[in-house]
């Protein structure tokens, strides 16, 4: 971490007059390029998101919200540090928002990154459209990025199946998952959708958060079923969602005598 900017990338500079202006670290001086992550293709709003800024609650306060978050980052730790002999070869955030997913998936990604694996983020829209054949594409620059997808170290796929299926779709994302899964290779994924086992999960106490989600398609039903079991032969499921409310825990006041 950087001493100075604390892994943000940026600085407060005093002007004259009283006023401040951010500038950028010089930890991140040169850009992007230049930066070690740059070839990650992490998107700007979470190309600072590690665990150190991962904000978990605190327990006093909100002990489940606490313990469920710390959980999936321990989770997310743990799995970076033993890939790729780590038996599992995958992570799967779900549930919550999507800026806690995905900062935890890139955290993780990220610490990947650190031990020298190449790495590689792609929104699952932009992923797909990327690779879909269309008039003016080019096929050699297609063939490329598909190339490097299947080969990269760890892949992550952020909002895994939120586009509506078609035969394509669930034919192009269950081909990535199946070479995943044949190769041993990374994946990381969030999704928002609801999960074929979510209902087990009351013990978290999110049941209520899902009820209005009994309506929406399961993650199965937007990747195809062959791709959701495949997805879960590689990854292990990672529960982010957190209790709508929970009264704070009030501390224990000193009785008197």
């Amino acid at each position: 971490m950087c001493s100075e900017c604390r892994d943000t990338g940026w600085l407060q500079e005093r002007l004259p007059g009283g006023f401040t202006a951010s500038k950028r670290c010089h930890c991140r001086e040169g850009g992007e390029a230049a930066s070690q992550y740059g070839a990650l293709r992490l998107p700007p709003r979470f190309a600072d998101a590690t665990f150190d800024n991962f904000s978990a609650g605190v327990y006093a306060k909100e002990p489940q919200k606490h313990q469920i978050l710390t959980a999936a980052m321990a989770k997310g730790m743990l799995f970076a540090d033993g890939f790729p002999i780590e038996p599992s070869k995958g992570l799967l955030f779900h549930g919550g928002t999507m800026e806690r997913q995905t900062h935890l998936a890139v955290a993780t990604l990220k610490r990947l990154a650190d031990k020298g694996l190449s790495c590689l983020f792609f929104e699952y829209q932009d992923l797909l459209q990327a690779l879909q054949s269309r008039p003016g594409t080019a096929d050699d620059e297609r063939d490329e990025l598909a190339g490097k997808i299947n080969s990269v170290d760890v892949l992550l796929i952020e909002s895994l199946g939120e586009r509506r299926p078609t035969d394509w779709a669930q034919d192009t994302i269950y081909s990535i998952v199946k070479h995943r899964y044949h190769t041993k290779l990374g994946l990381l994924a969030t999704t928002g959708l609801p999960l074929a086992t979510m209902a087990t999960e009351a013990h978290l106490g999110t049941q209520a958060m899902y009820a209005s989600a009994r309506s929406q398609d399961t993650l199965a039903q937007r990747i195809g079923r062959q791709c959701a079991e495949m997805l879960e032969s590689i990854c292990v499921t990672v529960p982010v969602a957190v209790p709508a409310a929970e009264r704070s825990v009030p501390i224990a006041a000193r009785s008197r005598r």
